[in-house]
């Protein structure tokens, strides 16, 4: 029935420490044994800990990993956490504003972490508007920040209320939801792709309780032009591969790894796959009458799914949970009621780690999309918490992300000292992340004040509010906009690379947008704006912080110095975009 290991959580102090595991199965009749000497180990981190075959935990090196167990189909993790030498370490109190602080500083206590402290205002004000709205503030946004003398905490709770009223906090989640349901012309016509967007744009601004988003996706019939949510069906039309991305999307496991055989790491197996699959089986689609539109609906007689093994019809059937199984005749509803379910495992705990990764780079779950037991979450309890408070506040993903950028754990500076500097599991600093490519190319032209044109749609339109990636810009491509053919996280990239690199430093986009004649430099020149107000004003507007002393003083000197102001203007501008200040979200 289920297997349990002892200890649960490995705790070794020293590198050379050693741990032998213990693994009980407990058998439906309610007896249990000692299953030790059968069952199989291993572990999700050899350079921290190793496990031999009979369980016997090494430690190698300071961190943390997982001892994963296997027994008879069944899979179990212990989370081994190794301390190695701190010697001078002495925990000191950290605030902690909400429950999240507190999962977060036990963990950190446990671990011997010191956490960092706050970043500072302009840190936090660009911070939380690049997150929350996918856009930096503007200079009058932060000299009214940086003037306004409220306490931090009510100052800092009130801006991320404001951020998450803003249009441009709609403007940022029909984005990133935009991306994960794959709306795309190239399955959906251009028609489709807006009406798509508009549907999840409107479930975004009405704060749509997510268990209620989705069950409209899953139970969508009808016009795709007229019930947008329709399209969900056009854009995966075989069984498998709907129900292929509906697994990755939404309980976060990757189940096409059982397609071909058992999972080789997990409990799911090939039968299951395609038991899951058969509740798509009866999608019909016809034309409509509308050039490019479709029909989607309920087949009476849904298609056969054949198991490729033993050619036999498979019913369908959930891989857990069945108590949740319904009379509906619809499969469909059938599915969107397990799916959806607060019972359901998988359904809250995954969309609340991947809006954790949101915002913090990574999910307690990483990936956020290959949820399990052998990729256990870095912190369980907070994982928990974070999943029984969302359920319970009825599936609201505002209050989520605000409850999230109101901690400490948020709101750390991402400058480490010798207590956290080789911690990358919990949080106990700030992690820099290059901004993404919407977030780039828009930050380009706040900075700059030039209006963005993109092909096919109105003068300053931003990357963000862009439908499809069809609308071809090299620059968004360049830096990884993904191109929606696939839900994994993975899709969208952040590396960087030599032509970007290039891009940056002589490439048109940027260029243009500096030297624009109704840009931010050209306005300062227009007014007569002393070197002062220059340096000041573009520092503000590109890094959205004042320049220290040392740097005012620099950039005065560079203007004096060069002949065309214009021109020394443009460099300093050029110079600060292409600093980590304002690549990177820090």
């Amino acid at each position: 029935a289920r297997i349990e290991v002892f200890p649960k959580k490995p705790l070794l102090e020293t590198t050379d420490s050693q741990q032998q595991l213990i693994v009980v199965a407990h058998f439906p009749d309610g007896t249990s044994r000692d299953v030790t000497r059968e069952a199989v180990f291993e572990t999700s981190n050899f350079e921290v800990a190793t496990v031999n075959g009979s369980g016997l935990i090494a430690a190698v090196r300071r961190g943390e990993a997982a001892a994963l167990i296997r027994y008879e189909g069944l899979y179990a993790a212990a989370p081994v956490a190794i301390i190695g030498n701190r010697e001078g370490y002495a925990w000191a109190d950290s605030p902690e504003h909400n429950y999240i602080d507190k999962l977060v500083n036990a963990k950190l206590k446990r671990m011997k972490i010191l956490p960092a402290g706050l970043c500072s205002d302009a840190e936090f004000l660009r911070r939380a508007s690049i997150d929350l709205t996918g856009l930096p503030p503007t200079v009058e946004q932060v000299k009214a920040f940086l003037a306004d003398k409220t306490p931090t905490t009510k100052k800092w709770n009130a801006k991320i209320d404001q951020l998450i009223a803003s249009p441009e906090f709609i403007e940022h989640w029909t984005l990133k939801w935009s991306d994960l349901l794959l709306s795309n012309s190239k399955f959906i016509t251009e028609k489709g792709s807006w009406a798509f967007r508009n549907w999840i744009r409107r479930a975004v601004a009405t704060n749509m309780p997510f268990d209620k988003f989705v069950y409209q996706l899953m139970t969508a019939n009808g016009s795709t032009y007229e019930n947008p949510a329709a399209n969900y069906y056009r854009i995966s039309r075989e069984p498998k591969v709907v129900m292929e991305n509906m697994t990755q999307v939404f309980i976060g496991t990757r189940f096409q790894c059982n397609q071909c055989h058992d999972h080789p790491f997990e409990r799911w197996t090939q039968r299951q796959y395609y038991e899951l699959s058969a509740y798509f089986a009866g999608v019909g689609r016809k034309a409509g009458p509308v050039n490019g539109e479709e029909i989607i609906f309920s087949l009476t007689a849904p298609t056969a799914i054949t198991h490729p093994s033993t050619g036999e019809t498979i019913a369908a059937a959930f891989p857990f949970s069945s108590e949740l199984e319904t009379k509906d005749l619809d499969p469909r509803i059938r599915l969107a009621r397990w799916l959806t379910s607060s019972k359901n495992p998988y359904f809250a705990k995954s969309i609340v780690n991947r809006y954790w990764s949101y915002l913090h780079g990574k999910g307690i779950i990483d990936p956020v999309d290959d949820i399990r037991a052998s990729n256990p979450p870095s912190n369980p309890p907070l994982l928990n918490e974070l999943t029984r408070r969302f359920i319970d506040g009825g599936f609201d993903l505002k209050t989520l992300v605000r409850e999230m950028a109101r901690s400490h754990t948020y709101q750390r500076s991402f400058r480490t000292s010798k207590w956290n500097d080789d911690d990358s599991l919990n949080f106990s600093h700030a992690s820099p992340r290059r901004l993404t490519a919407e977030q780039l190319f828009d930050a380009l032209h706040v900075a700059t004040g030039a209006p963005s044109r993109i092909p096919g749609v109105p003068v300053g339109f931003r990357a963000s509010q862009i439908p499809d990636p069809k609308v071809k810009i090299g620059f968004l491509d360049m830096f990884g906009r993904p191109p929606r053919e696939s839900p994994c996280e993975c899709e969208r990239t952040s590396d960087v690379s030599l032509s970007q690199t290039l891009n940056m430093i002589n490439g048109p986009t940027v260029s243009d947008a500096i030297i624009h004649p109704e840009g931010r430099i050209a306005k300062l020149m227009a007014a007569k704006a002393d070197d002062k107000t220059i340096v000041a004003d573009v520092y503000l507007a590109v890094i959205c912080r004042p320049p220290t002393a040392a740097e005012q003083k620099q950039g005065e000197a560079y203007l004096a110095e060069v002949g065309n102001k214009s021109e020394a203007a443009q460099d300093l501008m050029w110079a600060l975009i292409n600093s980590p200040a304002f690549l990177f979200n820090r």
